[in-house]
């Protein structure tokens, strides 16, 4: 019963934990533009969270191992549903951009606390365990940039985060009602963190390495594609309705992935899963290239959820495959490669996005198949 609990506790605030940042991408720089800014200053404030939130991960990693999963996490929701509800409260633009830096420092602490107490908790059965904790954060991210848009237009926008942060709130009150730690962490400060990469071996950097490619394909996506598309179909709304809709569908498949491919991890091996995971997406960007067509586009985008989902349950066990006093800092290091990846493949997309569609297209399989070179060590 108390095991059955702690899964419904986390599952919840898993959802809840990445809710608020998948929110606010759609909405952010327009609210920033009501503010009275300039488009480079509203992409700016826009994208002041990932700079804040890069070194602010690494940092939040070490506090994990060394205050404890269940602590941790409390702070970053507290912080998290104290940031969102200050949003409505902004009075100016400055005020906003120090905000959105304030609430990177918070929200950096949520991801690396709850995946080290999923992995903690998930002794046996790792695959399915940790792809049951991982699909909430994939329906977050689906629903949170689904909803943000038809929300602020209903409510406004100080209401929307009023609720949001009462939600946010919520979850941080349920992580009380979590155990106690199994395990005492002994937290041996940084000469334990380097014994701790040095006993993990290779898996750790194996682990960073696929984040890396899938995040950096992802921003392929985000910074090419919808350009690229505007050439096919002539219409600027409709082309970022088809990259809108296929990485929404994207994220939605990837709940239900998460769950098949822990399944099949914890039966098959994780060879098996990521060998698969590459063929059908690869197989749906091939088709999207030789029949391009907006429904064929939204269907590539759909299998490049066997991708997203593949990768980062791989990506995450190996990561978490340390030492326990450790896993905390790798997976901040593994939030900040999702940063850097999508900062990374946004440009790489808006350059070959001026050599057509196709292109665009060839440069993701490129870089899905690159992923493939970890089944050396996998």
């Amino acid at each position: 019963m108390i095991k059955r609990l702690e899964s419904i506790i986390m599952i919840f605030v898993g959802f809840v934990g990445v809710l608020d940042t998948s929110f606010m991408i759609p909405i952010i720089s327009i609210y920033a533009k009501s503010l009275g800014v300039s488009d480079f200053e509203a992409g700016f404030i826009a994208g002041f969270y990932s700079i804040v939130a890069i070194p602010s991960s690494i940092i939040a990693g070490i506090l994990v191992d060394r205050f404890g999963r269940k602590r941790t996490l409390f702070i970053g929701l507290l912080w998290d549903a104290i940031s969102v509800f200050l949003y409505s409260l902004v009075l100016n633009s400055f005020q906003l951009l120090i905000l959105r830096g304030f609430h990177a420092i918070g929200g950096s602490l949520i991801y690396p606390a709850f995946i080290a107490k999923a992995r903690d908790i998930s002794s046996d059965r790792i695959g399915y365990n940790m792809g049951k904790f991982l699909a909430p954060i994939a329906l977050a991210v689906s629903l949170g940039s689904g909803i943000s848009g038809v929300a602020t237009f209903i409510l406004g926008y100080k209401i929307s985060f009023v609720l949001l942060s009462i939600i946010i709130l919520l979850a941080g009150i349920f992580t009380l009602f979590l155990p106690k730690e199994q395990e005492k962490i002994n937290w041996r400060g940084l000469k334990g963190i380097f014994e701790g990469f040095r006993e993990a071996g290779f898996s750790t950097a194996l682990g960073l390495y696929l984040i890396l490619v899938l995040y950096i394909a992802l921003g392929i996506i985000i910074g090419g594609l919808g350009i690229s598309l505007y050439d096919v179909v002539g219409d600027d709304r409709q082309a970022r309705l088809i990259v809108g809709i296929g990485v929404s569908l994207s994220s939605l498949a990837s709940v239900f992935l998460f769950l098949i491919n822990g399944i099949v991890f914890d039966i098959i091996g994780g060879r098996v899963v990521l060998l698969y995971s590459v063929i059908i997406s690869t197989i749906g960007f091939f088709t999207a290239i030789i029949l391009t067509k907006p429904i064929t586009i939204i269907i590539s985008l759909l299998t490049f959820g066997f991708s997203l989902s593949g990768f980062l349950l791989l990506s995450t066990i190996l990561v978490t495959n340390v030492p326990i006093n450790v896993r905390g800092t790798t997976i901040g290091l593994q939030q900040v490669l999702n940063i850097l990846g999508v900062a990374i493949g946004a440009p790489i997309g808006g350059y070959v996005a001026s050599f057509g569609i196709d292109m665009v297209l060839l440069t993701l399989i490129i870089f899905l198949l690159l992923g493939l070179l970890s089944l050396i060590k996998l």
